[in-house]
């Protein structure tokens, strides 16, 4: 059980308000001071880090670990399966070293660079079904198939198997926890019989690869290694390019001279989307990390397994690292985010997401220049999740 701390009201609202626009409070935070106590939704106090200098040294900082059993109140019995081994996301040193090794052969630049022309063949797929229903939703229409599709080709899974892997996945990451909790448990059970499939009949994918493949000391996956690193391919390279997809055909459809400029050149998108993710990118927070030792962050002393939080999405728009942090620039010189991560946590499917951006951007702006929001009266709800910064809907006509 945790119990409520007493900072909630007082810094992060952690409100329907701070998740629509969370700015202006990291705004005030930075002024205030580099880091703050804090207490997170589920009632567990934190250190909250907001600029960017500090965010940036700190995600490479090998005294902040993310495996939960270094936090002071690590209870293992409630973290569910496919944490407690194999999910990248939660490990740290050697273990992640390893791990990292098998997980990279998805994302070499043959491999991408393969995907390419499929990738752009499924978004004009994708484009279709909009043009045939006049808009709609491009959060389900776009945003979520196109991540998703990429997932069920990296890993090999069936045509006839992709369905179900789509909807527990979509639940998984739904936000509503009981759906949540339900799909995770299907979703390790259809993981296993795929490792049964792929054992039987290899292919050129990534499950094939993580079963049939050894380290440098001969040693394979255990099976629920491979569940691990199935759900952080899940949770790392669909949740995060879903919501930064959402945001920034959001703020190119507020901003029509903006995207009529990329209409225009199309050379620009690149840049584009690297000012896009830095802007307002979906990496709201990093994962918690937690204290291995007795440290000073800025100042002030953070005990031995304390959780500290670095803010990406305020690193991301501190005056001190970028002029008018608040103004969507293309032309901006510095676009040295941190959307992706740092160190030895950075996301290693950086590279895909940047591609899979850039070709739905430039496809969707290129096929419906008159396309507007449906209603642009009605306020966008955004998920309510500090981790994962995603709107609900994005509904428009084109």
């Amino acid at each position: 059980m945790t119990t409520k701390c007493p900072f909630h009201d007082r810094d992060v609202p952690f409100d329907a308000e701070f998740y629509a626009d969370p700015y202006p409070v990291y705004t005030r935070l930075r002024e205030e001071a580099p880091i703050h106590r804090i207490c997170m939704p589920e009632g567990n106090e934190a250190w909250l880090v907001t600029r960017y200098e500090d965010v940036s040294e700190l995600l490479k900082d090998r005294r902040l670990v993310r495996n939960h059993r270094h936090a002071k109140d690590y209870k293992n019995e409630v973290l569910p399966e496919f944490v407690r081994a194999g999910n990248l996301h939660m490990e740290d040193g050697e273990i992640h070293t390893r791990l990292r090794r098998f997980m990279n052969f998805a994302f070499t630049p043959k491999r991408i660079d393969a995907l390419r022309p499929w990738i752009v063949a499924e978004t004009d797929r994708l484009l279709d079904e909009v043009e045939k229903n006049g808009g709609g939703d491009l959060m389900q229409m776009i945003a979520a198939p196109l991540p998703i599709t990429v997932t069920v080709e990296l890993l090999g899974i069936p045509s006839d198997m992709s369905g179900p892997f789509r909807d527990w996945s979509d639940a998984l990451l739904g936000g509503v926890l009981a759906d949540g909790q339900a799909a995770g448990k299907a979703l390790i059970e259809f993981v296993y019989r795929l490792v049964e499939l792929k054992r039987a009949e290899p292919g050129d994918d990534l499950m094939s690869h993580w079963i049939h493949s050894v380290d440098e000391e001969g040693r394979h996956l255990s099976e629920q290694e491979i569940v691990g690193m199935a759900f952080f391919l899940v949770i790392g390279g669909y949740d995060t390019t879903v919501g930064s997809i959402g945001s920034s055909l959001l703020a190119l459809l507020d901003r029509p001279d903006l995207a009529e400029r990329l209409r225009q050149e199309p050379e620009l998108i690149p840049e584009a989307v690297e000012e896009l993710l830095r802007w307002d990118g979906s990496a709201h927070n990093a994962f918690r990390r937690f204290a291995l030792e007795d440290m000073t962050i800025a100042g002030i002393p953070v005990a031995k397994g304390e959780t500290v939080i670095l803010s990406i999405s305020s690193a991301n728009r501190d005056p001190r690292r970028f002029p008018e942090p608040d103004v969507l620039d293309f032309d901006r010189e510095d676009k040295q985010h941190w959307a992706f991560g740092r160190g030895a946590h950075h996301c290693p499917g950086k590279e895909l997401a940047r591609i899979e951006m850039q070709i739905l951007v430039e496809l969707l702006l290129k096929r419906f220049p008159g396309m507007a929001l449906a209603d642009t009266e009605e306020e966008v709800q955004w998920r309510p999740n500090y981790l994962i910064r995603s709107p609900r809907k994005v509904v428009v006509t084109v």
